[in-house]
């Protein structure tokens, strides 16, 4: 089983890393020289810290997403569910105005006889 690195190689392979994420040569020499790693260990643990960095920011722009998709879904949500109201709300307007339309009708025919309150105008009077 590999040996765990000490706080000292890790101390030192992140201060590399901060000062850039791809080690020259000669850098590289000499962080095997100062941690006692050899060059495999170091050029792995390059590697996977550029890897774990990759994977956090496309974690974080996963997240990012996710939260725009979730506003937008709400949105949309709040949106519908005005659209439903205004909806019901016309449907309840126009059954006023049918009954409404329909009473005034009656009225006409009980004025004048001739009148048949069934016939629609809707495209003008017949």
């Amino acid at each position: 089983m590999a040996k765990r690195f000490n706080a000292f190689q890790i101390d030192s392979l992140k201060l590399a890393f901060e000062e850039s994420e791809h080690l020259s040569k000669d850098r590289k020499m000499d962080l095997v020289r100062v941690t006692g790693l050899d060059m495999e260990q170091v050029t792995s643990w390059f590697n996977r810290k550029r890897a774990r960095k990759r994977a956090k920011l496309s974690f974080l722009k996963l997240e990012r997403i996710n939260a725009e998709l979730k506003l937008l879904l709400q949105q949309r949500h709040e949106r519908e569910t005005r659209l439903v109201k205004e909806l019901e709300e016309r449907k309840r307007r126009e059954a006023e105005l049918q009954y409404e339309n329909l009473c005034l009708k009656c009225k006409i025919a009980a004025i004048f006889p001739q009148f048949d309150p069934t016939v629609d105008f809707a495209h003008g009077y017949p």
